[in-house]
């Protein structure tokens, strides 16, 4: 079985991913329970609080609505103050001889409901249910208190059918078959390989879709290289590179419409995020992210560019409780060339279980 597990500190990830993650008796949580029949039950989660004050739009409980500032009909202008506990988490692994599930939820639902993000099953490298689309690398996600983090990175959860497998101890290869992110009766394929070395990893994965959206027919690609580096003594860089056609739509920023399709052709895109950060001592981490969306056309008041900078620090009061503060500036340009920014300030304390 796969045995990845790396811990994710920011908000758009904050728990544990990978697959399968090895089992040892001595690393039980003390929240884990047998069932019987060798199954163990472990809940897990965490509780956020998040203070946000808005400076020149109101973004919201993230900063998504970034792709719509300036618009006629798009966030309102001035300063707002908001707080919230809904990126508050709570799920169950389930761990067997030989087989692995995950069940796990937020509260990002329709009027602060519980929504599913992940239900899952893996078994001897497949995995079937709800998980992160393989196209996207987790361990490369930005260390950021936003819940939204940058755009211009791939990011997606769906329904799937996928297969890992190791060829070696440094290499993992991958496949799935995917709910499309724009048509559930559509189906997205993907392929990736990684390969691990002493001071981080690399990864390559492409997309291909064939789908109709908003009676188009969608044919598009994609294509991201991801890398995480530890090139100083508590430093660490995780970079990203998305270059696409017609697929715009499964990055983050949440583009979609004319930015995927446009005067009966599909939309050409290159994107990215990069994070460096350090960890000054066993307590404080600061953490830079810069993100980017360019798109190779848009029309009138469209979106021709997105840009994002998060500068992040996060302190560790106690062994699971964690005070974070960040301030963002966003930007978009539309096709006319008229830019809007906005800045927003950020303070959140989380309590993980």
């Amino acid at each position: 079985m796969q045995t990845v597990l790396k811990t994710i500190c920011c908000g758009c990830v904050a728990t544990t991913i990978g697959l399968s993650p090895a089992f040892a008796e001595d690393d039980r949580s003390p929240l884990a329970f047998d069932i019987g029949s060798g199954v163990t039950v472990t809940p897990y989660g965490y509780v956020k609080l998040d203070l946000i004050r808005d400076f020149d739009y109101e973004l919201g409980n993230t900063t998504a609505q970034i792709r719509n500032i300036g618009l006629p009909n798009g966030p309102a202008t001035g300063t707002f103050d908001r707080a919230n506990v809904r990126e508050t988490r709570i799920g169950f692994d389930v761990h067997g001889q030989d087989i692995f599930a995950r069940f796990e939820g937020d509260f990002y639902g329709s009027n602060e409901a519980l929504r599913l993000r992940h239900a899952f099953v893996e078994w001897n490298g497949f995995i079937v249910g709800q998980n992160w689309t393989n196209y996207m690398s987790v361990e490369t996600l930005a260390d950021t208190v936003d819940f939204q983090g940058p755009g211009g990175y791939p990011f997606a959860r769906k329904p799937q059918v996928r297969y890992t497998f190791n060829p070696s101890a440094r290499w993992t290869v991958s496949a799935s078959a995917e709910e499309d992110v724009a048509n559930s009766d559509d189906v997205a394929f993907t392929a990736a390989v990684r390969y691990g070395f002493d001071f981080g990893m690399v990864r390559v994965s492409g997309l291909w879709r064939d789908a109709t959206i908003s009676g188009n027919d969608v044919e598009g690609w994609g294509m991201t290289f991801a890398g995480l580096f530890r090139p100083w003594q508590g430093g660490t860089i995780k970079a990203g590179v998305s270059i696409g056609d017609g697929t715009a739509d499964i990055l983050n920023a949440g583009l979609s419409g004319p930015a995927v399709f446009l005067g009966g052709d599909t939309v050409e895109y290159n994107a990215g995020a990069v994070t460096v950060s350090h960890q000054v001592n066993d307590k404080l981490k600061l953490a830079i992210t810069g993100g980017w969306v360019d798109l190779d056309r848009a029309v009138g008041t469209n979106t021709k560019d997105l840009q994002t900078v998060h500068l992040s620090a996060f302190y560790t009061v106690y062994k699971n409780t964690t005070l974070m503060a960040e301030y963002f500036n966003g930007r978009r340009k539309d096709a006319s060339g008229n830019s809007f920014d906005a800045d927003r300030v950020q303070f959140a304390v989380k309590y993980a279980f």
